[in-house]
């Protein structure tokens, strides 16, 4: 738009290393952000327009400060929730032309979504000086996810694109809100994410349908033992794993169990134990949980095989998207040509990979 930016904000995309559809089952989880990020520029007018573009995608939105409307392109569904959402909370003081851009690779269970919204939440922050804190943030862009989108998300991809350290992990309590930071012992590892080349579309896939299951297998359990108030207070010894709900429960118990066991795996740089519980992650997603899909399971089975991969599992929301892989560094290479290779050879969707460094979550400048 040929204008200086009086604000620069960015939110990086993450990984989720154990915690698979913990998030809005009250459970644990280990996100990290990664190197790959959406930037929002924003320019103050005089006026009360506003005017946004996608420089990736293209077209604009127009509206005024008090209301925008979406086009028909997705990217406005996010941009005119995360202004009306903000909105609400604080009256922004002028209008604005703005631009976003990024490289989180959109579809991949990498939480693009949750970085464009968080990138918005925090240059808008940014621009208007608002007291509001972190979790707040996140529950704000969380909200758009809801509202505008119809995907009933918890609040993993926000915290984690908003609340991660340089190089560290975070344990994420989403039943208290907590969020410790996780020094990573590791060395000579990369973390590699392999595209399975299927898209994932979370309103319009079963995503909502294992957030009802595991809302009713919570009611059954507790229709018969009125104590138990959350899913945190469920055993596995009362489920009845012959129903559905209650099975989806099973993977949340065993998963909450192994976020703790993949967070001293981590501190004593245990690449070995830490592969074990990512390949078991992986089988209670795709047999409790049934959110993988053929093609994710030939991938986890393919990187198997290679000497230089310690463990994988899908990622995600899961019907498609991504599979997260423990992989010696100095065997990078040999690993995706390999595995890629391997799944070429049985699936006809074109796969991708990405390698990817932990970094710091989402920050915003002034100029």
């Amino acid at each position: 738009m040929g204008k200086t930016a009086d604000v620069v904000a960015w939110a990086p995309g993450r990984i989720n290393v154990i915690g698979g559809h913990t998030d809005y089952n009250g459970g644990l989880a280990l996100p990290g952000a990664i190197n790959r990020w959406i930037s929002v520029a924003l320019h103050a007018r005089s006026d009360d327009s506003i005017r946004v573009r996608s420089l990736d995608f293209g077209g604009e939105l127009t509206g005024t400060a008090e209301s925008v409307r979406p086009t028909d392109a997705s990217w406005s569904r996010f941009v005119a929730g995360c202004l009306a959402v903000f909105g609400e909370r604080v009256a922004l003081p002028s209008g604005f032309d703005a631009v976003f851009t990024g490289d989180v690779p959109d579809g991949a269970g990498l939480s693009s979504s949750a970085a464009l919204s968080v990138a918005w939440m925090t240059a808008l922050r940014e621009w208007t000086g608002a007291p509001i804190d972190d979790l707040d943030l996140v529950r704000m862009a969380q909200a758009v996810e809801h509202r505008f989108l119809g995907v009933k998300c918890g609040l993993l991809d926000q915290i984690g694109s908003l609340m991660a350290t340089p190089g560290g992990l975070l344990l994420v309590d989403f039943q208290s809100l907590t969020v410790a930071p996780v020094k990573v012992g590791l060395t000579d590892i990369r973390w590699v994410v392999l595209h399975s080349g299927v898209r994932r579309e979370l309103a319009s896939s079963s995503y909502l349908d294992r957030v009802d299951e595991c809302a009713e297998g919570l009611l059954r359990v507790q229709q018969r033992d009125p104590s138990i108030r959350t899913v945190r207070d469920v055993t596995p010894d009362v489920l009845e794993p012959d129903r559905i709900g209650e099975r989806r429960l099973r993977h949340v118990l065993s998963e909450n169990a192994r976020v703790l066991r993949a967070v001293q795996a981590v501190e004593a740089g245990d690449a070995e134990t830490l592969g074990v519980i990512l390949g078991e992650a992986h089988a209670s997603l795709r047999d409790d949980y049934e959110v993988s899909c053929a093609q994710l399971d030939w991938l986890v089975e393919s990187a198997s095989r290679h000497p230089g991969c310690y463990g994988a599992r899908m990622v995600g929301g899961g019907f498609g998207g991504c599979t997260l892989n423990l992989v010696r560094a100095d065997q990078t290479e040999s690993f995706i040509e390999s595995t890629l290779s391997a799944y070429r050879s049985r699936c006809s969707e074109t796969p991708r990979s990405f390698a990817f460094d932990l970094v710091a979550g989402a920050d915003a400048n002034s100029f």
